[in-house]
């Protein structure tokens, strides 16, 4: 197996009494595209911060490629940073603004000129070289710090939040750039957002956080088929979370009784679940009297309003005293939706149950 290039090992960092990253232990793959995901506030920036040097860790160690760099300062770190802000030097062409840290160390002028064109191309910005950063879009400046980052060849490039500051249409086209970028370049990139959109549509790990811990860690798909808390089911799309009234032992797996829908059986070897997640799209739902297939969960309810988005309608259903979304996609021969206050029946596959022990 091929050795992360980043190792945490049990690192804390506290600001006073404020504990901003807690005991969290994380390794990071060679060649991935690697996701902190969290809310604000949650750790990742700070996380980010320590990979990169900027701030010491209270305890524990990070190891990059195996060295353990808690004396080794930011810019002997094999690591580049992207901020934000974007950082471009205003009164520097693009060019100059990519070769400027080449030049502070010493390298050879042929050297930064080819690097430099080497950098541009990979970023798609070869023909505008010579351009000041006010001549250029929000999106061009963006590659600009990805171009001055890359130039110096690091083993790690930290992205605090690059893409916040750009407008939807850009921000997802940037995302595919990003994603572009980093299978040609081939080193690891490790991104830091709050935007689960992106985390899932990017990388190709993801590692969720909230008050400073890493609560788990998967590729997009697992994270968002089986979430292991409530904290991540609730955070990574939309889930709805049914508190279980009771929970046995059966065989390998779990016997449970969920509000609404009442005893289901859980194939999991998991812990004790406290609670199950329900994602949207796995509900289905027909009139009452429908027939569901064979083996589905079913409970009757009452709609209580639907909201219109296009391709879908969100509908918000009340079974048994609480509330669950599901949805409507509406294709070709769709029947009309049922009008609020209508009884509908909702189903389910015992599978898409998603046991949660926290």
């Amino acid at each position: 197996m091929t050795a992360p290039v980043v190792r945490i090992e049990d690192v804390s960092k506290r600001f006073g009494r404020v504990v901003a990253v807690d005991e969290v232990t994380l390794e990071i793959p060679r060649n991935a595209f690697f996701a902190l995901l969290g809310p604000s506030g949650c750790g990742k920036t700070t996380l980010l911060r320590m990979i990169a040097g900027f701030e010491r860790p209270t305890s524990g160690r990070i190891l990059i490629d195996g060295e353990d760099v808690a004396n080794v300062p930011p810019n002997r770190r094999p690591v580049n940073m992207v901020f934000q802000s974007y950082a471009v030097f205003p009164h520097m062409s693009v060019r100059r603004n990519v070769a400027y840290g080449l030049e502070v160390v010493g390298t050879p002028k042929a050297e930064v000129e080819r690097r430099v064109a080497e950098a541009l191309a990979m970023v798609r910005l070869d023909g505008l070289a010579d351009r000041m950063p006010d001549q250029l879009s929000g999106g061009q400046k963006q590659r600009v710090a990805l171009a001055r980052a890359l130039v110096k060849r690091p083993k790690l490039l930290l992205l605090d939040e690059p893409l916040s500051a750009l407008d939807r249409k850009l921000r997802e086209e940037m995302q595919l750039e990003l994603v572009r970028l980093q299978r040609e370049v081939g080193i690891t990139f490790v991104i830091v957002t709050h935007d689960q959109d992106e985390a899932l549509s990017m990388a190709t790990a993801v590692a969720v956080m909230n008050l400073g811990r890493v609560l788990q860690v998967a590729p997009p798909r697992e994270l968002y088929e089986r979430p292991r808390t409530r904290f991540v089911a609730d955070f990574i799309g939309s889930a709805n979370v049914l508190e279980l009234e009771a929970v046995e032992r059966e065989g390998e797996g779990w016997r449970v009784k969920a509000p609404g829908f009442g005893w289901l059986r859980l194939c999991t070897d998991a812990a004790q679940p406290v609670a199950i997640a329900l994602r949207p799209e796995k509900i289905e739902h027909g009139p009452v009297g429908a027939r569901p297939p064979q083996g589905s969960v079913a409970a009757s309810g009452r709609l209580v309003q639907s909201a219109y988005f296009g391709d879908y309608s969100r509908l918000f259903v009340e079974v048994g005293g609480i509330g669950l979304v599901c949805y409507r996609y509406h294709r070709g021969g769709s029947p009309p939706l049922p009008a609020p206050g209508e009884s509908l029946l909702l189903w389910f596959r015992p599978e898409d149950a998603v046991p949660l022990s926290a």
